[in-house]
């Protein structure tokens, strides 16, 4: 049974609003006005659980002013209580409270909390690797997916709504493999804003709104993802925009001619991975997969997972080239081992 959803506080309420005000001649710019809708989201749902804990564990401090709540006694008392999580998802709630409050209250000293969000972060690490365990496949794997899902499709007869999904299906998955954007900004590719067609070539453009970075980053659709994702221009996307009212520009459209949400982009890639290659490789894990499957290539190959990842650093390809590395002396010690069987005998 669901909890009820929790009312947030006047007092909390406005000053998350105060946040994220856009400014104006007369009015000024909240602290957090710059960060993505996607991430203001994030933040909103995150302080809504602290809310809601409090609610439970302490509802007398809802009628404090937030700041007040903050003390460290209570907020270890609630990350205790929330043991249930994993270290990084604990890390993601505390982070995104702290981020609220210390920027309604910048003067304030959050020294002590900033060290207890550093020792979380510490005990989180890159997260909890035993999910990806057997589901970082090679890059290759994964395009040979997609285009198995684009080339079954076109068996199915021409104007079908299966086809027409599958098509799209196929060409989202090629995609992410050569150009392994995050999901955000592959729910939001656009035709025109984003996406350029011509009778050549496919350019993506993504402005610094969709990258994390903050950096905009453009590239031109390779092939053989470029045959692949033109099936679906061609043949899938149309028969989904007839379905609505037509006009919808985003790349990716649903059964009814609209915009295929950013909630369900990730279940369906993993679904249908999973019926493809018996495991379900969700988004994230292509930038993953693509990353390791440069490491492994040569040392050299790794200076390319930076831009093509979009990163502002060189540690997430340092960390795929060791783990690229763990990986092959792995294999060739196995392969010595099987040798030295081979002639013991």
């Amino acid at each position: 049974m669901s909890r009820p959803k929790i009312v947030w506080p006047d007092a909390d309420r406005e000053m998350f609003e105060t946040l994220f005000t856009p400014g104006g001649p007369l009015e000024p710019r909240g602290p957090l006005a710059h960060v993505r809708s996607t991430t203001r989201k994030s933040l909103a749902g995150r302080y809504a659980q602290w809310l809601s804990w409090l609610s439970r564990a302490t509802p007398d401090a809802l009628q404090s002013p937030p700041v007040e709540r903050s003390a460290m006694a209570r907020m270890t008392n609630w990350l205790n209580d929330r043991e249930d999580l994993a270290p990084m998802s604990r890390l993601a709630l505390f982070d995104a409270v702290l981020r609220v409050l210390s920027a309604a209250h910048p003067h304030l000293d959050w020294s002590d909390h900033k060290a207890l969000r550093a020792r979380l972060r510490r005990a989180a690490g890159h997260g909890t690797q035993a999910r990806k365990r057997g589901r970082i496949l090679s890059s290759r794997v994964l395009l040979d997916a997609g285009r198995q899902v684009s080339e079954t499709a076109e068996a199915l007869p021409a104007g079908r709504m299966a086809r027409a999904i599958s098509l799209r299906d196929g060409a989202m998955i090629a995609l992410l493999v050569l150009l392994p954007m995050r999901r955000h900004a592959l729910a939001g590719l656009q035709i025109g804003p984003s996406v350029f067609v011509s009778e050549t070539r496919i350019t993506i453009a993504l402005p610094e709104l969709l990258v994390k970075s903050g950096r905009p980053w453009e590239t031109e659709v390779p092939e053989p993802c470029l045959s692949v994702l033109r099936r679906y221009l061609d043949d899938g996307r149309p028969v989904l925009a007839a379905r609505g009212a037509g006009d919808d520009p985003h790349l990716w459209l649903d059964r009814s001619g609209r915009e295929l949400s950013y909630d369900y982009i990730g279940p369906r890639i993993a679904s249908v991975t999973e019926r493809v290659l018996g495991k379900r490789i969700p988004p994230h894990f292509f930038r993953d997969a693509a990353a390791t499957t440069l490491a492994r290539m040569s040392p050299e190959s790794t200076k390319l997972i930076r831009p093509i990842l979009g990163h502002s650093s060189d540690r997430t390809a340092e960390r795929h080239y060791n783990h690229a590395r763990s990986i092959e002396a792995g294999r060739s010690y196995a392969a010595l081992v099987a040798h030295l069987k081979e002639t013991s005998r």
